[in-house]
């Protein structure tokens, strides 16, 4: 499997299609703001907190992949809070966008800026699923995990 075919399925199980692990999309599926913004005993974030700082990072990375400017921030910016004061469901929309563009530029990229950006890129998709499986385990423990989803194995 070639370099651009990798990221492409990386990309894909973290954003839209289950594959060893759940996806963005299955993770928030059905889940109300009420939910998405309460804050389970002893974890740091909740769910919208952890849909925020996926949506700061990956909307940063992509500008840069597009060779972009990007603002600094602060050293001590938190990514988790809702500086916008997003609503739920329009915070989700952005980040599937965001991943919807990511899928474009990946695609239609020069073979050489992959490569530049492949390590990069893979750890981002990777930072995605680290976080995906926060929101899963908060839906688990709080029984907001309805149907089993199917995972390949």
């Amino acid at each position: 499997m070639a370099l651009r075919e990798v990221l492409l399925e990386q990309l894909k199980s973290v954003h839209d299609e289950n594959s060893w692990f759940v996806c963005f999309n299955y993770a928030v599926r059905e889940l109300e703001e009420p939910q998405a913004v309460e804050k389970v005993q002893g974890q740091p974030h909740s769910i919208a907190e952890i849909v925020h700082h996926l949506y700061f990072y990956n909307e940063r990375y992509l500008s840069r992949f597009r060779g972009e400017e990007v603002a600094e921030r602060p050293r001590h910016y938190d990514t988790f809070q809702n500086h916008g004061q997003m609503e739920w469901h329009s915070r989700v929309a952005d980040f599937q966008v965001v991943m919807t563009m990511f899928r474009q530029e990946i695609q239609s990229c020069s073979q050489e800026k992959l490569e530049m950006w492949a390590e990069t890129l893979s750890n981002l998709f990777m930072h995605n699923a680290y976080h995906i499986g926060q929101i899963v385990t908060i839906r688990k423990r709080n029984g907001w995990w309805g149907v089993n989803p199917v995972v390949k194995g």
